[in-house]
């Protein structure tokens, strides 16, 4: 979903303390500041509040908005590619550490589709091989570590159409295990929660260092 209409209203309510509680928004105020009719702010509250961007209290006397995780993500992407175009440096490396884990096999399927597959291609410069090796993070630091580098925008997988069917989109951050070159990857879509990683190569990394079920494993990654 491109939200890059939303920043700078997302902006003017993070400069309210929006990012840090509920706070008292009039609509007024807010598109005198934005240069838009009250009305207009209005609808655009509300179709933040469609996408999940803020929570709204609406109340007789006026509302209350606070920025939702979400909202606040975008924000800090906006901030980390502002760095990047300003103040230019030296990707952050992040060390996380999982155990492997069997998945249910539908990494398998994804990684065939020929909508994906050409983007790794272009954008990671290999073509993964089938399936993706799973980590289960096992501490709150790891589990940190991920939601940190999914601050970075990263190497954007566009999702696609095929049919009937739509396919969503993934991040892709470079990584490594042990020497072997390959990409962190987050769907947008999927199954697994905050405390899993999946890690693509263009080998089957499992066969290649003899991975089994329950090693543990500490993969380098590259944020941005």
């Amino acid at each position: 979903m491109d939200l890059t209409a939303d920043l700078p209203i997302l902006l003017a309510l993070a400069k309210r303390g929006c990012c840090e509680g509920s706070v008292e928004v009039s609509s007024q105020l807010l598109g005198r500041e934005l240069s838009i009719s009250q009305q207009t702010a209005s609808r655009r509250l509300r179709d933040l509040e469609i996408k999940g961007l803020i929570t709204r209290e609406v109340h007789p006397r006026g509302q209350r908005v606070r920025l939702t995780s979400r909202g606040i993500r975008a924000l800090k992407e906006l901030h980390r590619d502002l760095q990047e175009i300003f103040s230019p440096h030296e990707p952050e490396v992040y060390y996380i550490t999982g155990e492997v884990f069997s998945g249910l096999g539908e990494g398998r399927y994804y990684m065939q589709l020929r909508g994906y597959r050409e983007q790794f291609l272009e954008k990671l410069g290999f073509n993964p091989f089938p399936g993706t090796l799973n980590l289960r993070l096992k501490t709150e630091e790891d589990i940190k570590l991920k939601e940190r580098l999914m601050d970075y925008r990263g190497i954007v997988i566009d999702g696609f159409e095929n049919g009937n069917r739509t396919y969503g989109s993934a991040r892709c951050y470079r990584a490594e295990i042990e020497g072997i070159e390959g990409a962190v990857i987050i769907p947008s879509r999927s199954h697994y929660t905050l405390n899993t990683l999946e890690f693509i190569a263009p080998v089957k990394i499992r066969e290649e260092i003899g991975l089994k079920d329950g090693d543990i494993v500490t993969i380098k990654v590259r944020a941005g």
